[in-house]
């Protein structure tokens, strides 16, 4: 149990679409004056060295947020994480989602980030000592339901769990439902993977037969929940792959024209991530605002 580390993985193109996504969030709420919380539930160990023996056993940052080096983007957001991720990536370092929100954030605004690995929270401790962000090692699904509602009523929180147990599905869902009756005013972002093999039709966490399943259960369980406005946004790098072979999200209570801005960076960066090969994206609503 929590043999996952994300310093395999770091920068991939997981990494890309979600911490775009957060940037992009993020960079909406500091719109207005008003300060706001950044919740991160299962937030690893915040900075990771790409030099490091597990990062050069995959070098998946290479395929990932390497690949948007160098380029020249119009897209606003999209320049503010490429930015971002670059200055990291030349001192052969990627910034996890923690990293990221702690150099965006306000003095204004709150962080604070979970983790229950022992291992990662020691990391995460180092990284973030200096960040003015509250670091909790606690189960991260736990904290959010101890967390919310919080006394900032305006904030993100950024659901990124390992999915090593099929189990952890079903967390998600049950934590966000039960998170979102307590602040519907949040935004949540649920972080998750494509893996082969999905299915379409199946609607039962029990039925569903291996995790390929599961990220198609979880978006029909929130398609058919009373939440207002969810939006899936989808980055599939490699369709005829196998494991892997991209990643979503869903964006509950998405900002004002969220869609369309994210749409038009996906736009942009689409042609880059899919420049060793072929490469897919998608953004469309689970559950549309009402008007």
């Amino acid at each position: 149990m929590f043999s996952y580390r994300h310093s395999f993985h770091a920068g991939n193109h997981a990494d890309v679409i979600k911490h775009l996504c957060q940037v992009m969030v993020i960079e909406k709420l500091k719109e207005k004056t008003k300060p706001f919380v950044y919740i991160d539930t299962h937030a690893g160990a915040g900075l990771y060295k790409l030099d490091s023996e597990q990062a050069k056993k995959t070098s998946e940052y290479k395929t990932g947020a390497k690949r948007i080096a160098g380029r020249e983007f119009v897209h606003p957001q999209l320049r503010v994480y490429q930015a971002l991720a670059q200055t990291y990536i030349d001192n052969a370092y990627y910034p996890g989602s923690p990293q990221i929100a702690a150099d965006l954030l306000r003095e204004q605004d709150n962080g604070i980030v979970i983790e229950w690995s022992n291992t990662e929270v020691g990391n995460l401790k180092r990284n973030m000592r200096d960040s003015g962000f509250a670091v909790h090692h606690r189960d991260g699904f736990e904290a959010l339901k101890a967390l919310t509602p919080p006394s900032i009523k305006r904030g993100l929180v950024l659901i990124d769990p390992p999915y090593e147990s099929a189990s952890e599905y079903q967390q998600v869902i049950d934590s966000v439902m039960s998170a979102y009756q307590r602040w519907p005013q949040g935004i949540f972002m649920i972080w998750y993977p494509i893996l082969t093999a999905r299915t379409e039709t199946d609607d039962s966490f029990k039925s569903a037969q291996s995790k390929s399943h599961l990220s198609q259960v979880m978006l029909n369980a929130i398609a058919n929940s009373e939440i207002d406005n969810a939006l899936k946004i989808e980055l599939n790098t490699d369709p005829e792959g196998q494991g892997m072979t991209g990643s979503g999200l869903i964006v509950i209570n998405s900002p004002w024209q969220f869609k369309q801005n994210v749409e038009t960076a996906l736009n942009e960066l689409l042609p880059v991530m899919a420049d060793l090969g072929q490469a897919s994206m998608s953004c469309q609503w689970l559950r549309e605002p009402k008007s």
